[in-house]
């Protein structure tokens, strides 16, 4: 039977790696062992590859794929936007995630030259990348130019 890795046992695995000369081979064993599912040589090579990438992400860490945001540029400010005013104590809807999205895409760089569209699938995605959880509370719209 199949089973999928996540990202945090990706993770996991690569830095296992990181701690000394270990073969393809015995880090398979560990693995298999450690995370109680069979992991191949060539999962284990496939993981090496994308080393770098998976140290240096921030997914979450129960997510199976990693999928780049279309406007990272956006969703960079958007989210330090968002620890701001989670700092000040103050709850953001989905509504106001995208309203601020869309009042910043205004001003940000665009990467394509393909209209963007702030759908509820892109919100969802930009709170999974970013760990934001769904809780939908209402709050005042001046919080929007701040």
């Amino acid at each position: 039977m199949r089973s999928e890795l996540t990202m945090a046992e990706r993770i996991q695995i690569c830095r296992h790696h990181e701690g000394g000369r270990i073969t393809k081979k015995a880090l398979s064993l560990w693995s298999s062992e450690k995370m109680g599912k069979p992991i191949s040589e060539m999962t284990i090579s496939r993981i090496l590859i994308r080393k770098i990438k998976l140290l240096g992400s921030d997914v979450g860490s129960n997510r199976k794929h990693y999928r780049k945001p279309e406007c990272p540029n956006l969703e960079s400010i958007l989210y330090s936007w968002f620890l701001t005013m989670q700092e000040a104590n103050v709850t953001i809807s989905d509504a106001i995630l995208i309203t601020k999205a869309k009042m910043l895409s205004n001003s940000v760089p665009r990467e394509s030259a393909k209209e963007f569209k702030f759908s509820n699938g892109w919100l969802q995605g930009f709170k999974s990348r970013h760990g934001i959880s769904s809780k939908q509370v209402s709050v005042s719209l001046e919080f929007l130019h701040q």
